[in-house]
C-alpha cells in the first residue's frame, strides 16, 4: 500500500506554519504535498495566515493585535509568524513554489467572501498550475467546493468531513469532490464510531470503487496510523512527516501489507 503523507499548514510540527520555510521543509522531508490557509488583507491581497473561518483576528498566528481586515499587504510585509524569524506568505510565494518543484498544493480559503475563490483561481492561472493544486475546506463551507467547479471544473476539489454517521460517498458526489478527508482533531471520532458500527471499511471502499480518494487526519501518533491503514485510507494528514512515515513503516511490516 502506497500511504501519501500531506503536510498540514506546510508541516506546522517542523516549521512555522503556512510559510515558504515549511513548504521547503515538506518538500525536504518527501511529503507528497503540502496545505497551506488562504485569507484576504483589507486591499484583498491573498497572504497564508491561519485564521477561523471568516475571522479576521491573526494575533495567535503573527501576534498582531490588528485584525487584518484593517492591514494592507505593505503592512503585513512587516509581521513575522509568532515566535519565528518567518515573515508572512503571499500565495504567490506558495504558488511559485509549486510551479518551480512541481509540488501539489491544497489551498484552505479561511472565507467565503465572493472575491477570493476568482482571486485564488486567477493567481493558479498565472503560474499555469491548475494540475497541481487543490481546493480544501470543510463540508459545512461546502459551497465553496461547488463554486469552484463552476469557475475551473479542472481544479481538483477535497472535503473535510467530521460526521462519522454520514455517508460519505454521497457527501462527496452532491459537491463533485475528487477527495474525502476524515477529519478529527485529538480524538478520533471516527474510530468510535466504527468500534460499534463497522461502518468504516465499507464506506471507504465505496469511495475508492467511484475513484474518488480517501484520507485522514490529523494523524498524530502510531495508533492513528494502523487505524487508517486497517481501514483502506489511502493519505494522511500530517504535522510531523518524517515521525510518521517511520510510523506508516513499522505498521506496514508488522501486518505485512
Amino acid at each position: 500500500m502506497n500511504i501519501k503523507l500531506l503536510a498540514h499548514r506546510g508541516g506546522m510540527g517542523r516549521a512555522p506554519e503556512n510559510t515558504l520555510a515549511s513548504f521547503k521543509q515538506a518538500l525536504s522531508d518527501g511529503a507528497d504535498g503540502f496545505e497551506c490557509d488562504v485569507c484576504l488583507t483589507q486591499d484583498k491581497q491573498p497572504v497564508l495566515i491561519h485564521v477561523g473561518f471568516n475571522r479576521d483576528d491573526i494575533r495567535k498566528a503573527t501576534g498582531c493585535p490588528t485584525p487584518l481586515n484593517q492591514l494592507k499587504w505593505e503592512d503585513v510585509q512587516q509581521l513575522k509568524m509568532v515566535n519565528s524569524d518567518e515573515p508572512i506568505a503571499h500565495l504567490d510565494d506558495a504558488l511559485r513554489f509549486v510551479e518551480e518543484n512541481q509540488f501539489p498544493c491544497f489551498i484552505e480559503p479561511k472565507t467565503d467572501a465572493p472575491e477570493i475563490l476568482p482571486i485564488i483561481i486567477e493567481r493558479i492561472y498565472h503560474f499555469d498550475i491548475v494540475h497541481l493544486v487543490n481546493i480544501l475546506t470543510f463540508y459545512l463551507h461546502k459551497q465553496l467546493l461547488v463554486d469552484v467547479k463552476k469557475l475551473e471544473p479542472r481544479l481538483h476539489t477535497s472535503v473535510i468531513l467530521i460526521n462519522p454517521l454520514a455517508n460519505y460517498l454521497k457527501a462527496a458526489e452532491k459537491i463533485g469532490a475528487n477527495r474525502i478527508i476524515l477529519g478529527w482533531n485529538k480524538i478520533n471520532h471516527f474510530g468510535i464510531y466504527n468500534s460499534l458500527t463497522r461502518s468504516v471499511p465499507r464506506q471507504v471502499k465505496a469511495l475508492h470503487t467511484n475513484n474518488i480518494v480517501v484520507e485522514a487526519g490529523f494523524i498524530l501518533t502510531d495508533k492513528d496510523v494502523n487505524w487508517a491503514i486497517k481501514n483502506g485510507i489511502e493519505g494522511l494528514w500530517v504535522d510531523d512527516v518524517p515521525y510518521i512515515r517511520n510510523c506508516v513503516k513499522q505498521i506496514t511490516k508488522q501486518i505485512g501489507t
